[in-house]
């Protein structure tokens, strides 16, 4: 038997109140020694809670049991200890010893001396019911294997070594759990992040919808402008106009209705066009940019340990720089000189169709309806027209109207192409932020993977040596030892 003698609880240096907490897990039985005039004190139920998680065998000894003037006092002191130490340990029951070591001392000597049987003297009723001899006896049964207590003893001396496994495992078992939740968190961070793309492309589709009016706008307010425009040059009260391009026959010169459609309404509204998507692209690449760069710190700032590789990081930035312009390649395709050509075309013909066939007579009638005050005198002039030429007459509202509709048709296929474009250019800028982000968070979504697939396996094969620590302790508790 080693008996260590600690240096106990309540010292001034911190390295005794270690040295007698490193002896704890090593020993197979403590004798925990208190003193009468102050049992259980603060830092001795500390001591107690810390022996607790190591689940030792623990025999208390009340020193000093002789300051006690009779038996009363003693069994209330005993009590005392035994309730609270027993809460403490969770044990049923605690074993204590009262003793006096210096009565127990000096009956030694004396029976040395030959003064008085040290029996006697080692377990007289009172001062302090001294029942030092019984702990040494206690002691003595721990040692031989043939006692009950020996037993213990062994299977106490197979336990240590299996409780500091314990131990051991626990604080590994605690310390990877931590880790592992901590990973689990880093990679539900790192896949909110990526999942966070979705609000970022919905909030980009609604913010679109500002640019794509503006731009219908100005498409439609063009529109509005040409049909103006056509529908007050296709009048039969336009002489001047019917003189100089089906009478006298000219056809090279560019009618007035052309440079008012090109200058007044067509160049105006194109230039106006180009401006905006060409705004609009660049608001679509500078929210890119930036919400990139906000993803890309995100993923620095939380996880610097991480470094993705140089190509990836390039290949990112690439995608990045990526500038979508299929609305300004639209409207730059647009001709505004072919556009009015064939406005001044759809005027001709409807003036040709229409004048060519009232033949000259008809000519002169439709003439007088320009200058004759009312629409009695109208008729008559009209009268006076041919067959065919009345009929040309009422052809006219609707080549008028042909004109009108082929402006709207050109207007909406336009703007269908635009509204097109600018989609495209908005899934194309979302889509490049989405490869963006999954190229540079990949690394950090593969890092915090891995660690946790590494410590989900590490718990599982700490798990597997709980298994066989709790076989070996069972087979230690099954332990029969011959006597």
């Amino acid at each position: 038997m080693v008996i260590v003698d600690t240096p106990g609880t309540n010292v001034i240096l911190q390295r005794q109140q270690r040295l007698t907490e490193e002896f704890v897990p090593r020993a197979d039985l403590l004798l925990f020694v208190m003193s009468a005039d102050r049992p259980l004190t603060e830092s001795e139920v500390a001591f107690l809670r810390y022996i607790q998680q190591w689940k030792k065998k623990v025999i208390f000894v009340l020193n000093k049991s002789d300051l006690y003037r009779n038996a009363d006092e003693l069994e209330e002191a005993v009590a005392f200890i035994k309730e609270n130490a027993g809460r403490m340990l969770n044990a049923e029951q605690v074993t204590l010893y009262t003793v006096s070591a210096r009565s127990a001392l000096e009956a030694k000597l004396s029976a040395f001396r030959g003064v008085q049987k040290q029996e006697n003297i080692l377990n007289t009723q009172y001062p302090g019911a001294n029942n030092f001899s019984d702990l040494e006896k206690y002691l003595y049964s721990f040692l031989d294997p043939s006692t009950s207590n020996g037993i213990e003893r062994i299977k106490l001396k197979l336990e240590t070594p299996v409780k500091i496994a314990e131990q051991l495992l626990s604080a590994c078992q605690k310390l990877v759990r931590e880790e592992k939740q901590q990973a689990e968190e880093d990679l539900v961070s790192v896949n909110n992040i990526l999942s966070s793309i979705k609000e970022y492309t919905l909030k980009m589709e609604s913010d679109s919808i500002s640019w794509k009016r503006q731009i219908l706008s100005l498409i439609d307010n063009a529109q509005a402008r040409a049909i103006k425009l056509a529908e007050s040059t296709l009048r039969l009260s336009n002489i001047d106009l019917v003189a100089t391009y089906v009478l006298k026959g000219d056809k090279s010169s560019q009618m007035p209705v052309t440079s008012r459609l090109r200058n007044d309404v067509i160049d105006p509204a194109f230039l106006e066009a180009q401006k905006l998507l060409g705004e609009y692209a660049t608001w679509l690449q500078s929210n890119n940019a930036r919400r990139g760069n906000m993803y890309k710190e995100s993923f620095e700032k939380r996880w610097p340990s991480v470094v993705p590789s140089i190509k990836s990081q390039m290949e990112a930035s690439e995608i990045l720089r990526t500038k979508h312009e299929r609305g300004v390649t639209v409207i730059g395709e647009f001709s505004a000189a072919a556009a009015s050509k064939l406005f001044e075309q759809e005027i001709r013909e409807v003036l040709l169709v229409t004048f060519g066939g009232l033949g000259a007579s008809g000519l002169s009638a439709s003439l007088l309806t320009s200058v004759l005050p009312t629409t009695s005198e109208d008729l008559l002039a009209l009268g006076l027209c041919s067959a065919g030429g009345l009929f040309a007459i009422s052809n006219f509202p609707s080549g008028r109207q042909r004109v009108v509709d082929k402006v709207r048709r050109t207007a909406d296929a336009l703007a269908r192409q635009l509204e097109e474009a600018m989609q495209k250019d908005l899934s194309e800028t979302t889509d490049s932020l989405n490869n963006f982000v999954t190229l540079i968070g990949k690394p950090y979504q593969q890092v915090a993977q891995d660690r946790v697939n590494k410590l989900s396996s590490t718990i599982d094969k700490l798990t597997a040596i709980e298994d066989k620590l709790q076989t070996l302790q069972n087979e230690i508790q099954n332990l029969h030892v011959s006597r």
